[in-house]
């Protein structure tokens, strides 16, 4: 595997684990990671997933910049595929798993608003409210 190949891996690879950091997704994409990474060593699993959990709270808690977390998890990934280049396959399959969401994506939702109540519906984003805070006094 060239160094070129490598690289073209390990950054995606890299941003979809710091992307998974801040989902729901986190845990089973955490153990997986930590799997492949271990290849096969139990003890360094463990080891890798305590990084990888330390990862996640610098994410998380604003320690750390994320871009900052990728470059450091793309040279991880990019050792363990120089070390162990019949891992590539293993890290493709996890990756199109990841970016192939198993479950629907839609969301419905159903609101009903009387008697001059004031109802608030979000999917995501900020939601600001501009209004009188007794706007159902009137």
């Amino acid at each position: 595997m060239s160094e070129l190949e490598v690289l073209q891996l390990a950054a995606p690879a890299a941003q979809a684990l710091v992307s998974c950091m801040v989902t729901d997704a986190w845990l089973a994409t955490k153990e997986r990671f930590a799997r492949l990474l271990g290849r096969g060593n139990e003890n360094h699993a463990i080891a890798i997933e305590a990084d990888l959990e330390e990862s996640r709270s610098a994410v998380v808690e604003g320690d750390s910049n994320s871009t900052v977390v990728t470059e450091v998890w793309k040279a991880r990934f990019r050792q363990a595929l120089l070390a162990n280049p019949e891992m590539a396959r293993e890290l493709r399959d996890l990756l199109t798993e990841i970016e192939t969401p198993t479950q629907s994506q839609n969301v419905h939702q159903n609101m009903a608003a009387r008697d001059h109540a004031v109802a608030f519906q979000q999917g995501s984003g900020t939601q600001n409210y501009y209004g009188s805070p007794n706007a159902n006094d009137q």
